[in-house]
């Protein structure tokens, strides 16, 4: 089985708490992903949060500006996986906290991207065949 630091495909793709919702849609729509990673500037990139498509549908549905920090409307419960766990316990992970987008981190914490469900689904689908 594989790892979950296998699956990554990409950089991660971030944002800042200070950046506004409409820097989050245009850059969801720029990269196409359904989530993006708050990182603290102050505290060296780490990962404090996730922005997911949920949370800015909440936002626009709730009638805040365009202009509004992403602190504002963020999902601060960031969950989050090693790298070096295997596939099964990110979809434990994504089942058991109702998400659909995961943080991995290095064994050392620091970040190194995210996985959808997609991803998770793809891989686990190549065991039931």
């Amino acid at each position: 089985m594989k790892k979950v630091g296998e699956l990554i495909r990409r950089p991660p793709i971030t944002t800042y708490p200070s950046d506004t919702l409409m820097d989050v849609i245009e850059k969801m729509a720029r990269y196409e992903v359904g989530a993006l990673i708050v990182v603290n500037p102050s505290e060296g990139g780490k990962p404090v949060a996730v922005i997911s498509e949920r949370d800015v549908v909440k936002a626009l549905a709730m009638k805040m500006p365009l202009s509004t920090p992403v602190e504002a409307f963020m999902s601060t419960r960031l969950i989050s996986i090693r790298s070096d766990e295997d596939v099964i316990k990110a979809a434990d992970l994504m089942i058991n906290h109702n998400i659909r987008h995961l943080v991995v981190v290095n064994p050392d914490g620091t970040l190194l991207g995210m996985v959808s469900i997609r991803d998770v689904l793809r891989e686990l689908r190549t065991y039931v065949k």
